[in-house]
């Protein structure tokens, strides 16, 4: 954790840190239950929280260098401390903060004039790269992911609903002893036209398109994947929209590797799209960075600048969707390595 935050401050030009999102404290602590604060000075870590949850601050940080301060509201403890040690400044990212809080902290820090730093993605430079227990938890939650959606392929059919296979893939992590890392999206017939469709009680007909987009967090770390399935007769279009999509999702998967820049995966992809006469039809970019979030950063897109890193995990999802009609999309989730990539997701076609 004091690694993590030293390199905060190496970047960062305040006397102090904060962070008040779970995803953020479970991050830098492992703690994954929420209700904490943590405040980063250059000499100590203080753990601010109510007495709701003092005994479980206690068990978990007992023995470890750290000022746990019980006081609420939070954010007068952030203040108390901050004027206590003669700290001038303080890095909060808003993204993370409710309006209430930012308010609030923003107007007892002004009275202590303490000076507020409010920079987005604080942690988004260190978290690019996984480490060796992160990437065994991501391979971990997109097995779980894989194996589910292998299972529910076999079990469509006609007559099911949207939200009767969307429970069901809820049952299966349940059984995993995972959660659901984003609400399952199951999209049926003209429904997988629509990127982030919500389930619905629309029942699978005959010859019908069924797109599955599922995950699931293990140990944290969240799993991303999405298969689109044809029941009965597949028709030449869907046959032929299916194999662009593919082709262009492999075209990336077969090259994709450390140094490549981040903006040639989307330019890949989309331009294969495009060749085959979809331009207008790919609405979205070719993935996302994953990991305790299930969309963090990199954005594959064809703007981003930097390069691919060495175990960077990352989505790659081409789709293209005519609307009232059928959508496609194809999602694997990878880890990217020095001279290719590591697939971490493996459902079934």
């Amino acid at each position: 954790m004091k690694e993590k935050i030293s390199k905060i401050f190496n970047k960062y030009q305040s006397d102090s840190i904060l962070f008040t999102n779970v995803k953020e404290t479970f991050y830098l602590t492992g703690a994954e239950f929420d209700g904490f604060w943590l405040l980063a000075l250059k000499n100590r870590i203080y753990i601010i929280c109510s007495k709701m949850i003092k005994n479980q601050i206690r068990e978990y940080f007992d023995k470890q260098d750290i000022c746990i301060h019980i006081g609420a509201p939070l954010y007068k403890a952030v203040a108390e401390i901050l004027k206590q040690n003669e700290i001038n400044s303080l890095l909060i990212n808003p993204k993370y903060m409710n309006a209430a809080d930012f308010i609030l902290i923003s107007e007892n820090l002004s009275h202590e004039k303490i000076y507020l730093i409010k920079k987005l993605g604080i942690l988004n430079d260190i978290r690019l790269v996984k480490s060796t227990v992160e990437i065994k938890n991501l391979r971990r939650a997109c097995q779980i992911a894989s194996e589910v959606c292998n299972i529910v392929k076999e079990e469509l059919k006609p007559g099911l609903s949207e939200l009767d296979i969307h429970y069901r893939v809820i049952e299966l992590f349940a059984k995993n002893r995972v959660t659901k890392s984003f609400t399952p999206i199951i999209a049926s017939g003209p429904n997988s036209a629509n990127p982030h469709h919500m389930s619905s009680i629309r029942k699978i007909a005959e010859n019908d398109t069924v797109m599955m987009d599922i995950g699931c967090i293990y140990n944290g770390y969240c799993s991303d994947l999405t298969r689109t399935y044809f029941l009965g007769k597949i028709s030449n279009n869907q046959q032929r929209i299916r194999d662009i999509v593919k082709s262009s999702q492999n075209a990336v998967l077969k090259e994709v590797k450390a140094g490549l820049p981040l903006s040639w995966a989307d330019k890949t992809a989309r331009g294969i799209i495009e060749a085959a006469g979809y331009k207008d039809k790919f609405i979205h970019t070719t993935g996302h960075g994953i990991g305790i979030e299930i969309h963090e950063m990199p954005s594959l897109a064809s703007d981003t600048e930097g390069v691919f890193l060495t175990h960077m995990a990352v989505t790659v999802e081409p789709g293209i969707y005519i609307e009232r009609e059928f959508g496609v999309r194809i999602e694997d989730t990878i880890l990217i390595e020095e001279n290719g990539c590591e697939m971490l997701t493996s459902a079934v076609y």
